[in-house]
């Protein structure tokens, strides 16, 4: 059976199909077609035994009435031909319908078709099955050449045509439907044209789809075959619009209403709970259920609750406890709306803390007061209700006046209209006062009235916040007239009523809590009600009430405002206004509001004082809480039993105490002796009282000559007596001599004679000391001194502990036999080196008794500095002189390495070598004269010889000129000369700016010291300010009153002392202001002084350090300013209140007043003193914080005092490095070759370098190429994997494919390898490259040490640039160490000293070395490195092996496949060219199969 053919998602309709067999056809096979999902349905079968394979009739007759059924024929099952053979089948054909094809449904199904199977039922072959050879019969085989189906587009007659539709890998026929159908085949009707049933259209009727109708109120309809066969539209509207439903949206949805004039259908959203019915009216008005209110019935009525299924239950508030007065409660809980102090479900309970439940009490209730000891209480029925009133019918009733300072002002009584008036002597508003029966305890007034009638004398009022005053426990609250809705005075009586309760809206200024309310009742001292209300106003009282409550007065109104208090334990009393027997006040003597306690007696009292809590003491106890033992007793006294304090047992009765281990210690004993029973001598004594050691011994004080602590603790044995702390480092039994290793007389006055020999300890015996009385320390062998602290000549090693060592020095090499007595260092010749001087030093020869000569090797011509025992220098090739320092004949330019001179030359050469003969014929002619002596005469010689030393000296004239000015070596020198001069220059810079440094210093510790001086100034003034107001302002006030008392007999005098006060009070506001201003000038001097500071010590770190400690003492200063200038306000306000308070009282002096409050002015005049008594105490306060302040800007200025010496000190010690320097100038000069040397060294090391740093950006750019590749690389195995997967889709019958995908694969592993190789072979070079790095930074490095110890190497060399080096980086050492205190200046010194110790390197006209471009050229290297690790050259070398290593495994299994395909191919072929040209005879071979299958 083969698989079956999917043509198309798409149906078609079939018209044939063609089979082309490459094998012979098969005896019996099938066509299935299917549509769709559909099972598969038989097209056709074709058998040489129809009946017994498929049970059918071979070429059977299709019928008009089954025109839709499979026949069986036998027409295409023969075995010929072999191959080739065709099968036709085609759909119509014999259908009897076939021609009216538009007319028969049956045959329009039967023709379509999505999916066609053949299935292979049976073989045809040649008999060999009779003689079942498995080789043979496995030659039979089915193989279909071509197969071919005919087919058309099924459009159901709604379409002209078909597009063709990409999907994925495969192409899709559609329709192109038209008469609002949809769907591959137009099997459908479009989305919204549902109104009849779809269709097929024929050539007579389109049968159209027709869309719904909705009313524009939905997009969706579905076709609703019972509505087309009622109504004869199908179209039923679906997701209806707007809340509308119905088959065409035409109606409003269940639960809905149409509301107009929108005309809209909108949700009723009635409440299922409180609703009776879920559909409302035409208004939108649900039914609701009873008790049930609202347009949705979602809410109770008003005063309803338990909104539920039965709807809403009537709330059953308490009118008296509701909140207004009205009954209204929350509709979900039922709980009443209370008033502030009301709680319960219907209101009808006050609060916890609260009583007295009234429908006339905005809050409800009131609170409990009882003294804030109880929170729970309730109506006392003891009280009832009483007003204390005023009716003036029989006269002033003890009413008066007073002005705000409560002095008195007369009123005046109307018998006619029974009231009382007053009238302002000025602009202060006079009060009626109070008389007494108003005073006192009258908190049951809490929550009550006052009332009273008041008019005034003008049309116009101006009120204030204090116009009701009531005072009472030191605190005071007051109303405006106007408040609580009364209203303005004016010139008609009013009446006026003020409830005294808490609460903002009472009004009353300021908002106190109840209980704090109820406190200012309990205790009033004064109320006071505003008469005038203008200035020189008249006002008129009458008929004043003040509502209250009193006990026992049977037959009036309950006063239910008074309460019944429960109190805790501890108290007692209506109110809980007294402690309980066994509890006293907490605080002592804290009054009714204070907490009661139990006494704390220890169980020693039963009662104790209730104010004071002192408790009356039994069982020997004493004390305020009986918690100690009477004197004589002891023990715990608080243990809280009658026997806690027994009698001590201590000699004659004496005190004593218990200690925490039980023990009893008498605490009563004689001067000198201690112990629990007095027992032992006490610290500073000796003796042994109780005969312990001996007889019996008194105590009696130590004696150790005064050379001990007083102070101190066990100063001798208590007792022996022998002294052990000594002091003033004396020793001894009684401290008589000194210590070892001191001197002196331990016994002469004053004290601390003895001093330290201060003995060297290296160099001094262990086991002697020194001399007590000389001090003389004891010295090892060949240590000398007094402190042995020196070793004799030719020894060194002090610190061995041994002794001295002898130095040993070699005869020749060193100077003399002295040694550094540390070190052992000789002191060597010039040019001699080693500890015992010994050796020449490196790059010297010729040890002898004048030292070691300089190699002096030239650096351009020497191979190295170091030369052999003779002095002659490795030399280059082409370089010769001893000195490396010269080309050889016929060459030049040492520089360049000594290369040929121009041909020219050689002729010079040539006259030179004749002369050279001819030297030699003269040398041996003298040699054989001095061996043979004989007459001699040769004019020509004598000729040539004159000749020659012409030669010479013009030389020599050219090698002096040479060196002059003009020449090379004059120029360098010159050069030389000017960088010197340059480095002298900014030395004198240098000293120049720290000289500036040091000015800048002195003259910010003058500012510094000019701003102490300003702020004592400025604190002598405030002193003398207050010391001021503390006697002549106390010495004014008291004559002012004195004018007072003598009013009206010496007003001129009065006049006098008031302008005197004025005067006074005007000098002590311009003090203040000049105080003012020198606090000012003294913070702008510290500013100053700050500024000038940070300016000299901006860039040395550590003098920054000590700005910082001047800008705190700047910040101390400016605080304390702040504090001055504070002081001088407070000095200046209390200047201004002493001016005012003169002037009011020459003012009251002028007006003459008839009386004066003496009292008063002598509680001003105390009240002035306490604040001229703070004044004071503050200013001593702050002169003590700025005297501490002042001593630490005195050490702070010391400090910078220190650091500033310090700083000179450096810039000395800087001028000497300098002069240093200068004395290195001269030698620098003979610098000039090793400088030479050093610098053609460093610049081939500089170009080795740069052609390193090429060949490391040239490997760079190739890993960065190789990089690049690395995503073609990736590409190729892409493209060979894909290509390597097509190849095995195709491996089944294209071998031609397999090797090309072999080939490709064979080129992608070529590439792979080729890639690997590249990326190894640039990981090679990178790693070379890395080596060759590595190796030239360990060059540089090396170079760099060279360079850097060039100093080192030539330090002893006395006419080259060794000393110059070693000093020159002695001075670099200093410079540094200078860098801590002066950072310029050591910066700029250490840019000199770098010039000098460059000087090597910027002689003559050749660029310097840069080893700023080594470096640089280090971290390229470094940053090349981290670039090569980052790129993961490694990583992507195996994940390149990887993907090689799998482009193998796929082409060897490639190549597998290949090779069995191959075998496959060649087998089928063997097998056809074994089969027969006929069959002979006929055996099944294979079961029938089902054509279903």
């Amino acid at each position: 059976m083969l698989p079956s053919f999917l043509l198309s998602e798409k149906a078609f309709s079939i018209t044939y199909v063609r089979i082309r067999f490459h094998s012979p056809r098969p005896e019996s096979f099938a066509i299935y077609k299917r549509n769709g999902n559909n099972p598969w349905i038989p097209y056709q079968f074709y058998s040489g035994s129809c009946e017994k394979t498929y049970g059918l009739a071979r070429r059977g007759v299709i019928l008009r009435d089954n025109e839709a059924v499979a026949i069986c024929t036998d027409e295409f099952s023969d075995i010929s031909p072999l191959t080739g053979g065709s099968v036709a089948f085609s759909t119509l054909e014999g259908r009897p319908s076939a021609f009216q094809f538009e007319d028969s449904p049956i045959l329009q199904d039967w023709v379509t078709a999505t999916d066609i199977k053949i299935v292979l039922t049976r073989m045809n072959t040649f008999g060999d099955e009779v003689f079942g050879d498995p080789q043979v019969l496995r030659s039979y085989f089915y193989a279909i050449s071509d197969l071919s189906v005919g087919a058309r587009c099924q459009c159901n007659g709604h379409a002209n045509e078909c597009y063709t539709y990409s999907q994925g890998i495969e192409d899709q026929q559609i329709c192109k439907c038209e008469h609002n159908t949809t769907g591959s085949n137009c099997q459908e009707c479009l989305p919204f044209f549902n109104d009849r049933p779809w269709s097929r259209a024929y050539e007579t009727e389109a049968n159209e789809c027709r869309p719904c109708n909705c009313n524009g109120l939905s997009n969706q309809c579905y076709f609703d075959a019972e509505l087309y066969r009622r109504t004869g539209h199908g179209g039923h509207c679906e997701d209806c619009r707007d809340n509308t439903d119905g088959v065409n949206c035409e109606r409003c949805l269940v639960n809905h209403y149409r509301r107009q004039p929108e005309n809209r259908c909108r949700d009723c959203q009635c409440n299922e709970i409180g609703s009776e019915s879920m559909q409302c009216d035409g208004t939108g008005q649900c039914r609701c259920k009873p008790g049930v209110a609202g347009s949705k019935c979602d809410r109770c009525e008003t005063n309803y609750y338990d909104f539920g299924a039965l709807g809403c239950r009537q709330c059953s508030c308490s009118a008296a406890g509701s909140l207004d007065g009205e009954s209204r409660c929350d509709p979900r809980t039922g709980s009443c709306s209370c008033k502030v102090n009301v709680e319960g479900q219907n209101c009808d309970t006050c609060k916890p803390g609260f009583f007295g439940l009234s429908e006339n009490n905005p809050a409800g209730c009131l609170p409990c007061f009882c003294y804030g000891h109880a929170s729970v209480c309730d109506v006392s029925p003891s009280f009832f209700a009483r007003t204390i009133s005023t009716d003036f019918e029989t006269g002033k009733q003890r009413w008066n006046a007073v002005d705000r300072r409560n002095t008195e002002v007369a009123i005046q009584y109307n018998g006619i209209l029974q009231n009382v008036g007053v009238s302002a002597p000025g602009a202060d508003a006079v009060y009626f006062n109070a008389p007494a029966r108003y005073l006192g305890n009258q908190r049951f007034s809490y929550n009550q009235h006052l009332m009273f009638k008041l008019k005034i004398g003008e049309e116009t009022a101006r009120a204030s916040v204090i116009d009701i005053i009531i005072e009472g426990s030191g605190q005071q609250i007051s109303i405006p007239i106007f408040a609580q809705g009364n209203p303005v005075p004016t010139i008609i009586n009013q009446d006026y009523k003020f409830r005294l309760k808490d609460g903002k809206q009472y009004q009353w200024v300021p908002t106190l809590k109840p209980q704090d309310f109820i406190t200012i009742l309990a205790n009033i001292t004064g109320i006071k009600i505003r008469a005038t209300y203008n200035a020189e106003g008249v006002g008129f009282i009458d008929d004043i009430k003040l509502e209250t409550a009193r006990r026992g007065f049977e037959g009036g109104v309950e006063a239910s405002w008074v309460e019944r208090c429960t109190c805790p334990l501890g108290y007692v009393g209506q109110f809980c206004e007294s402690c309980a027997p066994g509890y006293k006040r907490d605080p002592a003597n804290g009054g009714p509001f204070s907490k009661c306690v139990p006494c704390q007696c220890n169980n020693h009292s039963d009662i104790c004082d209730v104010n004071t809590g002192k408790c009356i003491c039994q069982h020997n106890t004493m004390g305020a809480n009986c918690e100690r033992c009477n004197n004589g007793f002891y023990g715990d006294a608080r243990g809280g039993s009658s026997d806690d304090c027994q009698a001590c047992p201590c000699p004659g009765g004496g005190a004593c105490i218990q200690a925490a281990n039980k023990e009893v210690v008498c605490t009563d004993c004689q001067d000198g002796y201690g112990g629990n029973r007095c027992e032992y001598c006490t610290d500073g004594y000796f003796g042994d009282p109780e005969g312990r050691y001996g007889d019996r011994r008194q105590c009696q004080t130590c004696f150790c000559n005064e050379n001990i602590d007083p102070n101190a603790v066990g100063n001798c044995n208590s007792t022996t007596g022998e002294c052990r702390k000594c002091i003033y480092n004396t020793a001894g039994f009684y401290c008589e001599k000194c210590l070892i290793g001191y001197y002196g007389e331990a016994l002469k006055l004053p004290k601390g004679d003895c001093e330290s020999c201060n003995c060297f300890q290296n160099g001094t015996r262990k086991d002697i000391g020194c001399d007590q009385t000389t001090g003389q320390c004891a010295c090892l062998p060949h240590v000398i001194g007094p402190r042995c602290d020196s070793l004799e000549i030719g020894f060194w090693n002090i610190n061995s502990g041994n002794g001295g060592e002898p130095c040993d020095c070699d005869r020749i090499g060193s100077t003399n036999i002295t040694c550094n007595p540390y070190t052992g260092q000789c002191e060597c010749k010039v040019g001699v080196s080693g500890r015992r001087c010994d050796t020449c030093q490196r790059y010297h020869y010729g040890f002898s008794m004048e030292g070691c000569t300089a190699c002096d090797c030239a650096a351009e011509g020497s191979l190295d500095y170091q030369c052999d025992e003779y002095g002659n220098c490795p030399c280059r090739t082409n370089v010769d002189g001893r000195r490396c320092d010269r080309c050889a004949e016929n060459k030049f330019n040492i520089s360049a390495g000594c290369i040929d001179c121009p041909p020219c030359y050689d002729l010079v050469q040539e006259r030179v070598n004749i002369h050279r003969g001819k030297l030699r014929d003269l040398s041996n002619l003298i040699n054989n004269i001095e061996a043979n002596p004989g007459l001699f005469n040769d004019t020509e010689f004598i000729n040539h010889l004159k000749t020659v030393n012409k030669s010479v000296n013009v030389l020599l004239n050219d090698a002096r000129g040479a060196s002059t000015g003009d020449g090379t070596i004059g120029k360098q020198l010159q050069d030389l000369r000017k960088a010197l001069n340059d480095v002298l220059d900014k030395c004198a810079k240098i000293s120049n700016s720290i000289n500036v440094a040091t000015d800048v210093s002195s003259q910010s510790f003058t500012d510094i010291k000019q701003a102490e001086e300003a702020i004592d100034r400025a604190e002598t003034a405030l002193r003398a300010a207050e010391d001021y107001i503390d006697s002549e302002g106390k010495i004014a006030l008291e004559r002012a009153l004195e004018a007072l008392d003598k009013f009206g007999k010496q007003s001129q005098q009065m006049t006098q002392i008031a302008q005197r006060a004025t005067k006074e009070s005007t000098r002590q506001m311009e003090d203040a202001e000049r105080i003012e201003l020198m606090a000012k000038e003294a913070q702008n001097t510290s500013r100053e002084a700050l500024r000038l500071a940070q300016e000299a010590f901006s860039q040395p770190d550590k003098t920054s350090r000590e700005i910082q400690l001047l800008n705190q003492d700047h910040d101390n200063a400016d605080r304390l300013y702040s504090q001055t200038e504070v002081i001088a306000e407070r000095t200046q306000i209390l200047a201004k209140e002493a001016h005012d308070d003169a002037i009011s009282l020459y003012s009251e002096a002028q007006r003459q007043v008839p009386k004066v409050d003496v009292d008063q002015l002598i509680n001003d005049v105390d009240q002035i003193k306490e604040e001229a008594g703070k004044i004071k105490s503050e200013a001593e306060r702050l002169l003590e914080q700025n005297e501490q302040l002042l001593k630490d800007v005195a050490e702070k200025q010391g400090s910078a005092e220190t650091k500033l010496d310090d700083g000179v000190r450096l810039q000395q010690r800087a001028d000497e490095l300098l002069a240093e320097v200068d004395a290195a100038r001269a030698t620098a000069r003979n610098a000039v070759d090793l400088g030479e040397k050093t610098l053609k060294e460093a610049n081939e090391t500089l170009a080795t370098l740069k052609g390193f740093d090429e060949l490391v950006q040239e490997s760079k750019g190739k890993a960065n190429d190789a990089l690049t590749k690395i995503p073609d690389i990736e590409r190729t195995i892409k493209e060979a994997e894909d290509t390597t997967k097509e190849a095995q889709n195709a491996l089944s019958g294209a071998e031609l494919d397999a090797q090309e995908a072999y080939r490709l694969a064979q080129e992608a592993q070529s590439t792979a390898e080729d890639a690997s190789e590249e990326a190894s072979r640039i990981r090679n070079e990178s790693n070379q490259t890395k080596d060759k790095a590595i190796g030239l930074k360990e060059e540089a490095d090396d170079l760099a040490d060279d360079v850097s110890n060039a100093d080192a190497r030539l330090k002893d060399l006395e006419t080259q640039a060794d000393e110059d080096s070693s000093l020159s980086k002695e001075a670099l050492e200093n410079a540094n160490t200078a860098k801590l205190t002066a950072e310029e200046a050591s910066d700029k010194v250490a840019k000199a000293l770098q010039t000098v110790e460059n000087i090597i390197r910027i002689l003559g006209s050749l660029d310097s070395a840069n080893p700023g471009e080594l470096d640089q050229l280090e971290q390229d290297l470094n940053n090349i490195e981290k670039d090569l690790n980052d790129t993961n050259i490694e990583q992507e070398f195996t994940q390149l092996n990887a993907a090689n290593e799998q482009i193998k495994r796929s082409a060897r299994k490639y190549s597998e496949d290949y090779s069995q395909l191959e075998k496959d191919v060649n087998n089928i072929e063997d097998i056809k060219n074994s089969l027969p040209d006929q069959c002979f005879k006929s055996i099944e071979i294979e079961s029938p199969a089902a054509g279903g299958r």
